[in-house]
């Protein structure tokens, strides 16, 4: 039996054609069937929650840190965010916005981690704690001019006025219905 050369590189170009078209008719298929799952787009900047449907105002004021209350001053970190309210008085910190984690405050930098830190609060003891949940950069609060480390896992408490810097270069201070760490701390 002898063997065309010619016949054996025809075959060999009409085996690369047909799988050329497959392939074609693959990424085809993907780029349709795709189009619904494309991923959704992540903020650009912090993202704060807003009144649920079926929610008025009055059912707001009854949770235990009341809108207007407290609220979060961008110290540094966040170009064009200038303040922020306290969304409740138990919810995460972290890089998006997501509440089915209780993630109600979204700071989007780099050395925020998706669960930085979680704040708790009761303001009719007039009590703050927030806590570091092993963020990758860390969460600190500034006591007496420097700033110290939060041990994660550990809740420290935080009083009106604090200023608490999450990561590298986010810094948030912290205006809350209490007393300030100076006058809590004077014995």
């Amino acid at each position: 039996m002898v063997v065309d050369v010619s016949q054996i590189v025809w075959i060999a170009i009409i085996v690369l054609l047909v799988v050329a078209i497959l392939q074609i008719l693959y990424v085809f298929y993907l780029s349709v069937t795709m189009r619904e799952a494309r991923p959704v787009r992540q903020p650009s900047g912090p993202i704060m929650p807003t009144t649920p449907q079926g929610m008025n105002n009055t059912n707001v004021q009854s949770s235990a840190i009341r809108i207007g209350q407290g609220k979060m001053v961008v110290v540094s970190g966040l170009p064009g965010q200038k303040e922020m309210p306290i969304p409740g008085n138990n919810f995460g910190i972290g890089r998006f916005y997501s509440p089915e984690n209780n993630i109600l405050v979204a700071f989007d930098e780099k050395s925020i981690s998706r669960r930085h830190a979680i704040f708790m609060g009761d303001d009719s003891l007039g009590e703050f704690y927030m806590t570091d949940t092993n963020s990758s950069y860390g969460t600190s609060v500034r006591k007496e001019s420097k700033f110290e480390l939060l041990t994660p896992g550990q809740r420290e408490r935080i009083y009106n006025e604090d200023v608490v810097q999450f990561g590298n270069g986010v810094t948030i201070r912290f205006l809350l219905p209490s007393a300030t760490r100076a006058a809590a701390t004077r014995f």
